[in-house]
């Protein structure tokens, strides 16, 4: 008799109340912190069988992950998935998800240094009174009414403005660039499954932006201008040789309009969702800016806008008892991780005094830690600040329901309803 797969013994996650986890459900998608804090406790990796994932749910266990890309590779980080024939043909330059955060060492360090350059800290910080004027000018429009959504009208929007600025394609691709990162979201695995019709549209779509961002490529290497573009098409080796192909080229260019959209926007309603709710801490930062950088924080370790990533094991291995064979996927769950009672006191409480917050893991860790983090940072100081000097009464529309795009690693909300 043959013996039994890994995982057919394998843990499933404890059911909540009766209900089974899945964070595709509605009532789940953005709100799966019950079924991870049961899962912490009693079955702290588990097998999801429907998407043949092996979750991980502790927050030391997942740190020890991240310091281990010999046994747990980066490869399928961005892994698209049901994707066809056709959709492969219309990147001849390779797959649009082998890009930097797919990379593992030593490959991963020499792409990393290069795109660093681009997103220093320094580097961004200079971008900041660019950043603001945006900001600025956003809120401007927004605020002519007494009432709206904060997602539609602002979150969403100033993001993708600001990759679309510092990258230095025309303001119009703006609207062009935040449908690559939805689509892009909803072709990874972790996003629910899409009918034929749905995906031969996303394919579309795909062959449209690769077509227009390799001509970009090339007119920037043409016509260089003063913008990151030009910057990574320019970049030379010591040698004076290019220093990235045009496949890392495109791929670096488009990994920084999708997450610099997404993830972005998803932080900056959740900020405003924990502090609204949280109205004395709201009242608190409009007369103390000082705390305005660790509500960011605390925002980004109570409601990560990135869920968790995907590992894949090199060999078998075993974590806290649970065998997981080789060439499997794993998640992290940053969004358990950062709700772990041996690392932060009381963390389902949102606390913009917070002194430990400081060891959430929203933007990676270690050598896979997110290029995109000192900008995200930039444009949620700013626009906090902006919303705190001119819109101070600003406030939830009662009785709300909160609805969310459901994808396991990054859920967005909907809509955001507010007053003022």
């Amino acid at each position: 008799m043959s013996a039994p797969s890994p995982t057919s013994a394998a843990p499933r996650c404890p059911f909540v109340q009766g209900v089974a986890f899945d964070p595709f459900l509605p009532e789940q998608a953005g709100e799966p912190y019950s079924w991870l804090e049961a899962a912490r406790e009693s079955r702290p990796v588990f097998y999801w069988p429907q998407h043949d994932l092996w979750c991980v749910t502790r927050y030391d266990d997942i740190n020890a992950i991240m310091r281990d890309p010999a046994n747990f590779s980066n490869r399928k980080t961005i892994n698209f998935q049901n994707m066809s024939d056709e959709f492969a043909a219309a990147f001849p330059e390779g797959r649009p998800d082998r890009v930097l955060v797919t990379l593992d060492p030593p490959e991963h360090g020499r792409l990393r240094r290069l795109a660093q350059a681009a997103f220093s800290p320094k580097l961004i910080e200079s971008h900041r009174l660019q950043v603001r004027a945006t900001c600025q000018a956003l809120l401007a429009e927004f605020e002519t009414g007494g009432q709206g959504d904060l997602v539609a009208g602002y979150a969403d929007r100033l993001p993708v403005q600001i990759i679309t600025q510092l990258i230095g394609a025309p303001p119009e691709r703006a609207s062009f660039f935040r449908q690559w990162a939805l689509d892009r979201l909803i072709m990874l695995k972790g996003a629910p499954d899409f009918s034929a019709s749905e995906r031969e549209a996303l394919i579309a779509r795909a062959i449209e932006f690769n077509r227009w961002l390799a001509d970009f490529v090339e007119e920037r290497r043409d016509r260089p201008c003063d913008d990151m573009a030009s910057a990574l098409v320019h970049a030379r080796t010591a040698e004076g040789d290019s220093a990235l192909t045009i496949q890392e080229i495109l791929g670096l260019i488009a990994t920084i309009v999708s997450a610099g959209s997404t993830s972005t926007a998803h932080l900056i309603a959740m900020m405003f969702r924990e502090l609204l709710t949280n109205r004395d801490q709201w009242e608190e930062l409009i007369h103390d800016r000082s705390l305005v950088k660790n509500a960011i924080e605390e925002t980004l370790r109570i409601r990560t806008p990135v869920h968790g990533v995907l590992r894949t094991t090199t060999r078998e291995v075993e974590i806290r008892g649970v065998t997981i064979p080789a060439e499997a996927d794993v998640y992290l769950y940053y969004a358990s991780a950062q709700r772990d009672t041996d690392i932060f006191v009381d963390p389902d409480r949102f606390d913009i005094h917070r002194h430990d917050v400081a060891r959430h893991m929203a933007f990676g860790r270690f050598v896979h830690v997110c290029l995109g983090a000192s900008l995200a940072r930039l444009e949620a100081e700013e626009t906090l600040n902006a919303f705190l000097d001119r819109l101070p009464q600003l406030s939830l529309v009662e009785d709300q329901r909160s609805e969310w795009t459901p994808n396991i690693l990054s859920p967005g909300l909907k809509a955001l309803l507010v007053r003022w």
